[in-house]
């Protein structure tokens, strides 16, 4: 008699390493938020044990508690708030109105990729100190409301909403649009009545991505925001000075707008943004 070889089906070994790697993936992201929670919870001793102690021993409120009692952090976690807000709102209504234009003409569509390039060419670093002197000669620099702030991450997340935005309006039919002229509809009504509704989950994508980006962004919040701090450069001045509880804390804190953004609009997200469709 002569032997069958048994081997697993293409698509069963497929999916099996498809499992594997989505497994790799979540544990490399879990990690690093269990050792921030462990260190946010326990005495700073055993965040510095050797050998490293990968369970805590002894769990604590002392940092979190240290981090309500300062008073900047009240201050600055209603400016992070407010500076995201600006941020995500206006960077999502011109980054329509740019990712339309993209859609419905050559020439935007050119100039628009050409000015998404652009932006992405010059570093932080070249940008940053000639605006700052800019900032303190229009007397924007470090203000109690961030206003400068909030001008600067609309500008920087007005790129990635403008490209999320230009499939969403790209998909949208032409011919919905000449219907409505053919009534009588004016551009901006056509584009106020029938564009921004059917784009409604790709906009909601957008101001989530902005209201991220600016929440977390740092380098120009510690260029323009010297003593006004917003949560970013206070979390890097507790790193600093070596207080590790806190800083974990602070950062753990951080991470509860972002998670519960992305965890009530994973939908949208998942469908909208990333395969680019209307809902």
């Amino acid at each position: 008699m002569s032997r069958r070889e048994v081997s697993m089906p293409h698509g069963a070994g497929a999916a099996f390493i498809r499992r594997v790697a989505a497994l790799a993936i979540v544990l490399g992201a879990a990690l690093p938020i269990y050792l921030l929670l462990k260190q946010a919870v326990t005495p700073e001793i055993e965040s510095f044990a050797w050998p490293p102690l990968w369970l805590p021993r002894r769990v604590t409120a002392a940092h979190l508690e240290s981090v309500f009692t300062v008073v900047e952090f009240r201050a600055a976690i209603i400016r992070s708030i407010a500076v995201a807000l600006v941020c995500g709102v206006s960077a999502t209504v011109m980054g329509a109105m740019m990712g339309y234009a993209m859609a419905r003409s050559r020439w935007g569509r050119r100039a628009g990729m050409t000015a998404v390039t652009a932006t992405r060419l010059l570093p932080m670093t070249a940008v940053a100190l000639p605006l700052a002197l800019a900032f303190i000669l229009i007397g924007l620099y470090d203000r109690p409301s961030a206003i400068g702030l909030a001008l600067v991450h609309s500008a920087l997340a007005l790129p990635m909403t403008a490209l999320v935005l230009f499939p969403a309006f790209l998909a949208i039919p032409l011919e919905l649009e000449e219907a409505a002229f053919l009534d009588g509809a004016s551009p901006l009504r056509i584009f106020m009545t029938i564009d921004l509704p059917l784009a409604r989950a790709p906009l909601a994508a957008a101001f989530i991505l902005s209201f991220i980006l600016s929440w977390d962004e740092f380098g120009f919040a510690l260029l323009l925001q010297v003593t006004n701090r917003t949560l970013p450069p206070l979390l890097y001045y507790y790193t600093v000075f070596g207080d590790v509880g806190a800083a974990s804390a602070l950062a753990l804190l951080m991470m509860i707008p972002a998670i519960c953004v992305l965890v009530a609009l994973r939908t949208v997200l998942r469908g909208a943004l990333m395969a680019g469709s209307l809902r």
